[in-house]
């Protein structure tokens, strides 16, 4: 084993001090779970909303974001975003029904994602305020490629399942929030 690698192993080790003792370990634990609040970071004077588009438009994350009213309205704003990105009126859209069943106009689209994607639109399952993170649920009409493969991927975002912090969409995983 390399000097450098034992370095990091010594260290990892000091870090989780076996010697702790197990009262003072789980006064901590208690601590973390009795008021998860007071560690979490603060952004009370922004919503969960204003939050999210802060966190996904900054220098890191480099999302562009549009507001629609209604769900209608995201046909409207594909086809804007197109036209402003000089791409194709065509994409691959997330076959749930919420999607399919819109008016898409001039814009093509089809449900399988190839490699060379170039414009994917879905819906996302949660958002995180926090970080401006997006989470998606794999389903039959939810397939994880459309997450990955596409250049530019176009995701819509109900207001009313961006959750404050990350821990608060843990709940959901798995089972799924509620549509």
């Amino acid at each position: 084993m390399s000097d450098a690698r034992q370095a990091i192993f010594q260290a990892i080790g000091a870090a989780n001090d076996p010697q702790k003792p197990e009262d003072i370990i789980a006064n901590e634990a208690r601590i973390l779970i009795e008021n998860p609040s007071a560690l979490r970071p603060g952004f009370t004077a922004l919503s969960n909303l204003e939050r999210f588009i802060e966190k996904a438009t900054s220098e890191r994350v480099t999302a562009t974001v549009s507001q629609v009213g209604f769900l209608s309205g995201v046909p409207t704003e594909v086809a804007a975003y197109l036209t402003r990105s000089n791409l194709q009126p065509q994409i691959a859209l997330q076959p749930r029904s919420a999607l399919t069943e819109l008016d898409w106009g001039d814009v093509t689209s089809h449900h399988d994602p190839s490699p060379n994607e170039t414009v994917a639109v879905s819906i996302a399952d949660l958002a995180v305020a926090e970080t401006g993170s997006v989470v998606f649920l794999s389903a039959h009409d939810a397939p994880t490629l459309m997450n990955f493969l596409p250049l530019h991927h176009i995701v819509v975002v109900s207001s009313d399942l961006i959750h404050r912090h990350l821990e608060d969409v843990f709940a959901f995983v798995g089972s799924g929030p509620e549509k």
